[in-house]
């Protein structure tokens, strides 16, 4: 099934890269977890930041979600591919036009029309090989 809702709106707001309109799907106290990172975020504003820096090194950046799971207690996860292309230096990586091939998994937590919490899981080791090669991307 492909994303319905909150979900949908979600990824509608991150391919327009509208930061601000994804933050705002998100609780006042809600987190947004990158799992594979280590990082946290908390609150809408925070959340919507995260996403400016990450348009800044990927302003190409296209999530599109495959596969919605949810469960009754209001858990959502949904399967994606995320394509871009590293247009700015991000810490000691390099820009050369990397094109990054990446998929993903978010769970989103979901209550009384907003995003509760969010966790991102996606492999590191896999980003990192293609951002240190310059030729395609490859697909995890």
């Amino acid at each position: 099934m492909r994303p319905t809702g909150l979900p949908a709106q979600l990824y509608a707001a991150y391919n327009r890269h509208d930061p601000t309109a994804a933050g705002h799907l998100y609780g006042a106290h809600a987190t947004h977890d990158e799992i594979a990172q280590g990082g946290s975020r908390q609150g809408p504003e925070a959340i919507a930041e995260g996403l400016r820096h990450f348009f800044h090194w990927f302003p190409d950046a296209y999530g599109e979600p495959l596969t919605q799971i949810a469960d009754p207690s209001g858990r959502v996860a949904v399967t994606y591919r995320l394509t871009a292309t590293l247009h700015e230096p991000m810490g000691a990586i390099a820009a050369r036009h990397q094109p990054l091939s990446l998929r993903g998994v978010h769970v989103l937590h979901l209550a009384r029309n907003e995003i509760r919490g969010s966790e991102d899981y996606w492999d590191v080791a896999t980003f990192h090989r293609q951002m240190k090669n310059t030729g395609t991307g490859e697909t995890s």
